[in-house]
């Protein structure tokens, strides 16, 4: 499986999982979860490559309870 490939099944688990997803350019300096108005988010930052927002979502998921 292609890694843009399983970046985008990640995403859609995330959703599914209840996260609201966010694409943004955070410089690399950013991105991860967080919670605020009682929704939960992922933050993707856009200015990593696909290798490491693929690392970022799947740290989110497994640190999910």
């Amino acid at each position: 499986m292609h890694t843009v490939e399983m970046l985008e099944r990640l995403l859609a688990l995330a959703s599914q999982m209840g996260y609201v997803i966010r694409q943004e350019w955070l410089g690399g300096s950013g991105g991860g979860e967080c919670q605020f108005g009682g929704r939960r988010y992922i933050f993707v930052d856009l200015a990593l490559n696909v290798v490491e927002q693929l690392e970022q979502v799947a740290t989110v998921l497994r640190n999910d309870p």
